[in-house]
């Protein structure tokens, strides 16, 4: 009878840890996510571990005054010495903003004006990589592309 009960038992810890570990499979904890913004209206969100693909950015329908808001978290904390930078598709550094380290739980935005980036398109360029990096993430992610008007693809408003 004893010998049932120990079996019975050691069945029900390998079914709660089989359980257990399939829940936990399905859940996001600990990855990197960002989102982009133009003009506090969501356009990307992302978690980085189930992302398949670049989303793209197309800026069709946009003025000089518009703004991008960008914020990336490192398994829910802000990076530090935080920038974004502006690549071509040879990944030639074209523009580059660094921003403040955000204290406490604030979660600042890193924001850009659309006319610095829509400036980049007079030089000739179609599609644009923008890319994030901090001490946390010093090789830095590629969050987006950003297409512009005549670049012929269909992005994300």
């Amino acid at each position: 009878m004893k010998q049932i009960s120990v079996s019975l038992t050691a069945t029900k810890c390998i079914l709660w840890v089989a359980l257990c570990a399939t829940l936990f499979s399905f859940s996001d904890m600990g990855g990197d996510s960002y989102s982009i913004y133009l003009n506090k209206k969501a356009v990307v969100q992302e978690y980085v571990t189930r992302q398949a693909s670049v989303p793209q950015v197309s800026l069709d329908q946009i003025s000089a005054n518009d703004e991008f808001q960008i914020y990336y978290s490192h398994c829910g904390q802000i990076g530090k010495s935080r920038s974004i930078t502006i690549r071509d598709e040879q990944h030639t550094l074209l523009k580059e903003w660094r921003f403040a380290d955000a204290s406490g739980i604030d979660h600042s935005a890193m924001t850009m004006k659309t006319a610095e980036i829509l400036a980049l398109h007079q030089k000739g360029n179609k599609k644009i990589k923008l890319v994030y990096s901090s001490n946390e993430l010093p090789e830095g992610r590629l969050l987006a592309y950003v297409l512009f008007k005549d670049a012929n693809a269909v992005g994300l408003r």
